[in-house]
């Protein structure tokens, strides 16, 4: 089991629970508490995604990934024990861009927000500490 981190509630829009939301604002506060606790920190933008496997290309280029991983969330569940040997832990991974995935491609939007939260389930599970946080002013 890896550290675990508490994020400071005071800094996340709407409530204590997931799905995270955080202002574009207060995003750099809550980076460096982040990184000051030493978890490790990515940003994915996700806004000019036009599909799932985009979506995860934007996840593998900025965390290690197997070469073998296809860009399917199929592929990332068969490539899971690789990838938490990969990932540096606890990690937060902010994403920017969903407000307007959602209004362009929803479909596509609420895919993003329930398969990251099963992979961070998923991580828990496992024992790592995996959280995702939607930069964002509202939901709506």
């Amino acid at each position: 089991m890896s550290r675990w981190i508490d994020l400071p509630r005071t800094l996340l829009v709407e409530g204590p629970s997931e799905p995270y939301l955080v202002t574009e604002e207060r995003l750099p506060e809550l980076r460096k508490f982040v990184t000051g606790a030493n978890a490790t920190w990515a940003t994915v933008d996700v806004a000019s995604a036009s599909d799932s496997g985009a979506m995860i290309d934007a996840l593998k280029s900025l965390l290690p990934f197997p070469d073998w991983c296809a860009s399917s969330w199929d592929s990332i569940e068969d490539a899971f024990e690789e990838i938490r040997q990969g990932w540096s832990f606890p990690l937060v991974i902010a994403v920017r861009g969903l407000r307007s995935t959602l209004e362009t491609r929803p479909h596509l939007g609420l895919e993003v927000v329930v398969r990251l939260s099963e992979l961070a389930h998923a991580f828990s599970v496992a024992g790592d500490q995996l959280t995702v946080i939607y930069v964002a002013d509202r939901w709506a």
